[in-house]
C-alpha cells in the first residue's frame, strides 16, 4: 500500500472496516454500504485490492471472478463487453459500468500480476480487452468530463498492460481532443461538481503515475493541474466546502454532506470540517476510501495555498460551454459564497440538458452547527418535494433558466421545460437550508413570524442568514391559471419562496407542450434578483434593510419577446436581457458595461495572491507577468511569491515569451509545454513533449532546467 502520509493509512482502515462488514462471502461480492440489498462490483474490486494487500489471494480471486461474471459476454448484444452495474440487474443499463469496473480490474491486473493466479489474470486481461472494444464503440462525446477522463485513462493504462499499440494510440489521442476541447471553452466542461471533480483528478492522476510514456505523463499531469486550479477555484477554505454553482449536482454534495472530492481534500489539506456530518442530508456518500488512500494526487504547491488560504473578496469567472453560451460566476468573501451559472447545464452535440445542477448557489456561514446554511433554486412541477429525484433526497430540475451576477447581485429567470402531462402546479422555489426560528426574516416593514405568510411581487424579502444577509426581490410572475401567489414558508429548518406560475387542478397546457406550435406566444416569466452582504459591512438588519429598500429593479418586454430585467443598489448594478421565445441569453450588462466572460479569471479582486488567467489573447498580462503567445495559453501569476507559470497545452509549436521586469524567457518554438519561473529561488523549469528549439533568458545566471535532465545557464 501507498502509504504517503497517516491520513492515507487511516482512508485505507476506514475503507477496509467498511467493505469487511459489507462482505457476502455466499456470493463473492460486497453488499452496497447504504442499499444492503444490492452488491456492487466497484465496491467488490476494492475489497480485491484491500484482500491482495492482506494475503488473502483465494478470496480476492473469488471477488474478482465475481465481477468478471457480470460482464456481457454474447457478442450480439448492443452493449458487448459492459457490466452490470450490480448484481440485481437483469443486464446492461448503465453504460459507464465498463468504465469503473475497468479502473478496478486494470489497477489489480498491473498491480498483483504476482499474487494472482495465471487463470485469473488470463481472466482479467480477456475482459479487459472487451471492455476497452466496448469503451472504444462508445467513443463518448468529450462534453461527458468524468466518463471521457476514465476512457483515456482505462484505453492508455489497459492498452500498456495488453501491449495493444492501437488503445495506447486511441487513448493519446483522445486526451489531446479533451484538452484541446476544454481549452476552446476555458473550465471542464462538467464544471464544479462536488461529486465527479473527484473521479476526474482520480483518473489523470492514474494515469500520470502509471503511463509508461513520459508524454502522456506530462500531458496528464498539466490536464490534472488544470482541473485542481478548477477545483481550487471554487473551494471556500473558511467553510470548508465547494461553492457554486454546480453540474452534475446531488443533493448531500452540495448541501454540504461528505464525499469524495471531500476526502481527497481532507487526505490532501487535514481539515476536519471536510469529514463533519449534516443535518441537511441523510446520506454522506463517503465513499473510494481505498482508491483515495492509495492515489498519488499532484496538486502544485500554489494550488494548495489557494486551498488552504484565500484573500477576500474572491471571484471566479469561467467559461466551461462556449458554444452552448455557458459561463459561471462565484463571488466569495470570508462569510459567503454565491454562485450562478449563465444557462442551465447541457452535454452531448446537440446539447441535452440534464436535470441535476444548480444554476445558483449560496454557502453562508453560520455560528452554530453544521457552521454554515445553503440556498438553493428549482423549477417544480407539483409541488415536488426533496427525496423525489433518482437518488435519496434529490429534487430535480424541472426549468431552464438565464442568470447574470456581477460580485454580489445575481438575477436569475425561469421557465419551465416543455410538457404534455397535466400539471397541478408549476412554481420557481427558492430554498434556505439552516433557518432557525430565531433568525430574522421580513417582507418590506413587516417581520415574518407565522407561516406561511403572503408576498407580492418587487417586495424585498430579507433574512438574516449567519454571518451574512441575503435579500430576494420576486418579479411579476405569469399566471397560468387564476390567483398564482408568491409563498413564503419555514418548515423544519427550510425556508421556502415558492414563486407559482400555477396552482389549481391537473392541467394540461397546449400553449407549452412544446416551445413552438400553433398556440405558443412566448415561455412564462418568473424571476428573482438577489444581493448578499456580510453582517460586518452593516451596522444592523436595519441597516441592509435600509439599503435593501432604496435599491431599484426595472422589468420590461419588448415586441420581439426580449426582457430585460435590471437591478441597481448602491455600489453597483447587474442587467439581464433574454428571450422570451427560445430562452436564449442575450446580454447582460454590470455597472451598465456590456459583460463579456473570460474563459477563464480567477483570483482576490484586489490582485494579491496567485491568480489565474487562460485565453486566446497574443498578449496576456497578469501581475508583474507578461505572455505573449500565438496558441491558447494558461498564465499563473503570484507576485509576492514572485512566482509565474505559463502554459501551452496545445501540440501546436509557437514563439513563446515570458517577462517579468527581471527576467524574460523566449522560446522559438514550444509544442505543448510547461514553463515554471521562480524568481524567489532564480530557477526556471521548461517541460515540453518536443524540441523547445533556442532558449534565450535573462538574467544569464537565471538556472535553466529542461524536462527535469539538464540545468542551462544561458
Amino acid at each position: 500500500m501507498n502509504e504517503f502520509d497517516a491520513r492515507a493509512t487511516q482512508l485505507f482502515a476506514e475503507g477496509a472496516r467498511i467493505l469487511a462488514a459489507s462482505w457476502d462471502d455466499d456470493v463473492a461480492m460486497v453488499r452496497d454500504h447504504e442499499a444492503q440489498g444490492f452488491h456492487t462490483p466497484r465496491g467488490t474490486l476494492a475489497y480485491a485490492s484491500v484482500l491482495l494487500r492482506a494475503g488473502d489471494a483465494p478470496r480476492a480471486e473469488r471477488a474478482i471472478r465475481s465481477v468478471l461474471a457480470l460482464q456481457e459476454t454474447r457478442p450480439q448484444d448492443a452493449h458487448y463487453g459492459n457490466f452490470r452495474w450490480l448484481l440485481e440487474d437483469p443486464c446492461v443499463a448503465d453504460l459507464n459500468g465498463v468504465e469503473f469496473m475497468l479502473d478496478g480490474l486494470i489497477e489489480l491486473a498491473r498491480e498483483h500480476v504476482a499474487a494472482l493466479s495465471a487463470a485469473v489474470i488470463a481472466e482479467m486481461r480477456t475482459a479487459i480487452a472487451l471492455g476497452l472494444a466496448e469503451i472504444d464503440r462508445l467513443d463518448v462525446h468529450p462534453s461527458y468530463t468524468n466518463i471521457v477522463l476514465s476512457d483515456i485513462a482505462n484505453t492508455v493504462l489497459g492498452g500498456e498492460l495488453l501491449g495493444d499499440a492501437h488503445y495506447i494510440a486511441r487513448g493519446t489521442r483522445r486526451l489531446d481532443e479533451w484538452l484541446a476541447f476544454t481549452t476552446a471553452s476555458g473550465a471542464p466542461h462538467e464544471f464544479n461538481s462536488a461529486t465527479y471533480a473527484a473521479v476526474d483528478i482520480l483518473r489523470l492522476a492514474a494515469l500520470v503515475e502509471h503511463t509508461r510514456d513520459p508524454r502522456i505523463a506530462l500531458k496528464a499531469r498539466v490536464a490534472e493541474e488544470r482541473l485542481w486550479l478548477h477545483t481550487a477555484a471554487y473551494y471556500h477554505p473558511g467553510l470548508a466546502q465547494l461553492a457554486g454553482p454546480h453540474s452534475r449536482a446531488y443533493f448531500d454534495g452540495w448541501s454540504g454532506a461528505g464525499g469524495l472530492l471531500k476526502l481527497i481534500l481532507w487526505r490532501l489539506l487535514g481539515d476536519d470540517a471536510l469529514r463533519r456530518e449534516t443535518p441537511y442530508a441523510a446520506r454522506t456518500r463517503e465513499e473510494g476510501h481505498i482508491d483515495v488512500a492509495l492515489a498519488i494526487v499532484h496538486c502544485p504547491d500554489y494550488i494548495e495555498s489557494w486551498l488552504r488560504e484565500k484573500r477576500y473578496p474572491f471571484e471566479a469567472r469561467e467559461t466551461p460551454i462556449a458554444s452552448f453560451g455557458l459561463d459561471i460566476t462565484t463571488y466569495m468573501t470570508e462569510s459567503y459564497a454565491l454562485g450562478t451559472a449563465s444557462r442551465s447545464y447541457a452535454c452531448g452535440e446537440p446539447p441535452e440538458q440534464w436535470p441535476g445542477f444548480n444554476s445558483l448557489h449560496l454557502y453562508a456561514r453560520k455560528p452554530t452547527h453544521p457552521g454554515y446554511g445553503a440556498l438553493y433554486v428549482r423549477y417544480i412541477v407539483n409541488d415536488k418535494a426533496p427525496g423525489t429525484g433518482r437518488e435519496p433526497d434529490d429534487l430535480w430540475e424541472e426549468g431552464q433558466h438565464v442568470a447574470a451576477q456581477h460580485r454580489n447581485r445575481a438575477i436569475i429567470a425561469y421557465a419551465p421545460l416543455q410538457r404534455i402531462a397535466p400539471a397541478r402546479s408549476n412554481k420557481l422555489s427558492i430554498r434556505m437550508l439552516g433557518v432557525a426560528p430565531e433568525d430574522e426574516v421580513w417582507v418590506d416593514d413587516r417581520r415574518i413570524d407565522a407561516w406561511p405568510a403572503h408576498v407580492e411581487p418587487e417586495q424585498r424579502v430579507v433574512i438574516a442568514f449567519g454571518d451574512g444577509y441575503a435579500a430576494i426581490i420576486p418579479l411579476a410572475q405569469t399566471d397560468m391559471g387564476s390567483d398564482a401567489p408568491i409563498e413564503l414558508n419555514l418548515v423544519d429548518g427550510t425556508l421556502t419562496l415558492d414563486i407559482y406560475n400555477y396552482r389549481g387542478p391537473g392541467k394540461t397546457f397546449w400553449e407549452y407542450r412544446s416551445h413552438g406550435g400553433p398556440f405558443f406566444k412566448g415561455n412564462v416569466r418568473n424571476a428573482f434578483a438577489i444581493e448578499t452582504a456580510d453582517r460586518a459591512a452593516f451596522a444592523s438588519i436595519e441597516a441592509f434593510r435600509t439599503h435593501i429598500a432604496a435599491s431599484t429593479i426595472s422589468d420590461a418586454t419588448n415586441d420581439n419577446h426580449h426582457r430585460t430585467i435590471e437591478y441597481a443598489s448602491a455600489g453597483g448594478s447587474v442587467a439581464l436581457t433574454y428571450s422570451l421565445w427560445d430562452m436564449s441569453l442575450i446580454e447582460r450588462r454590470n455597472d451598465g458595461v456590456t459583460y463579456a466572460p473570460p474563459a477563464s479569471r480567477v483570483g482576490a479582486i484586489d490582485g494579491s495572491g496567485p491568480q489565474f488567467v487562460q485565453t486566446t489573447d497574443a498578449t496576456t498580462q497578469l501581475g508583474r507577468a507578461t505572455l505573449h503567445a500565438a496558441t491558447p495559453h494558461w498564465l499563473i501569476a503570484d507576485d509576492e511569491a514572485r512566482r509565474y507559470i505559463a502554459i501551452n497545452p496545445s501540440n501546436t509549436a509557437t514563439p513563446l515569451r515570458l517577462t517579468t521586469p527581471t527576467t524574460e524567457i523566449t522560446c522559438d518554438s514550444l509544442p505543448f509545454a510547461r514553463i515554471d519561473l521562480d524568481e524567489a529561488n532564480n530557477t526556471a523549469r521548461i517541460e515540453t513533449i518536443g524540441d523547445p528549439g533556442e532558449i534565450h533568458t535573462t538574467p544569464a545566471a537565471l538556472r535553466l532546467i529542461i524536462n527535469n535532465l539538464s540545468e542551462h545557464y544561458t
